[in-house]
């Protein structure tokens, strides 16, 4: 006589996390805007600083970013270098006539600052996946013919990307779990998408 075994209490229910996750006011938005949206020119800039250091591109967020994330840079890891702008006010004769008796006027200049870490200099509590009797990522995986590889994109607000029979996870995703079904589906219905700022773009 074949016996069912009771699911384990300590095993969360993930139909009804997903539905939270999708109905909970604000909590989808958290995880697209939880890092700044670099320009192009400081993605490339991080990205040519970790070639050169030997660091893998990942996410990028300031020290106290990073800790707000429950994260800490390793002892000795260097900052890299981007550019930002410095909005400095500037108070003179002529402001004073535009403006008025305490008339001030500001100009914005860019300047290069060592603030920032990836992801790969920085320790914490690293994600592990619950083990469900009735499911194993691995295994779907393989049996999916999809390979999950290292997420490199500097985007942090970016929780996942697929492209070709590769998927790969944000390292500090907000719903990790969410989005590995997300990213595999898309590849299940022989689709390539890159998912970005909540939205999905063909890649």
């Amino acid at each position: 006589m074949q016996r069912h075994s009771k699911p384990s209490p300590d095993i969360p229910k993930w139909s009804a996390l997903l539905v939270e996750a999708v109905n909970k006011p604000g909590m989808i938005m958290q995880a697209y805007s939880a890092f700044h949206n670099y320009s192009i020119g400081n993605q490339i800039l991080a990205l040519v600083q970790c070639q050169l250091r030997g660091l893998e591109p990942g996410p990028i967020n300031t020290f106290p970013g990073w800790q707000a994330l429950g994260r800490t840079v390793k002892r000795g890891e260097r900052a890299l270098v981007l550019c930002m702008p410095i909005t400095r006010k500037l108070r003179d004769e002529e402001a004073q006539k535009s403006e008025g008796e305490n008339g001030e006027r500001t100009f914005t200049s860019f300047m290069h600052k060592a603030r920032w870490f990836v992801v790969d200099q920085t320790v914490g509590e690293e994600f592990t996946p619950t083990h469900l009797a009735e499911w194993d990522a691995e295994r779907a995986l393989v049996a999916l013919n999809i390979e999950q590889i290292t997420f490199t994109y500097t985007d942090g607000n970016c929780q996942g990307y697929a492209k070709k029979q590769q998927i790969a996870i944000n390292p500090v995703a907000q719903l990790p779990h969410k989005t590995l079904f997300h990213e595999m589906a898309h590849l299940c219905c022989l689709h390539s998408y890159v998912v970005l700022g909540g939205q999905s773009r063909l890649q």
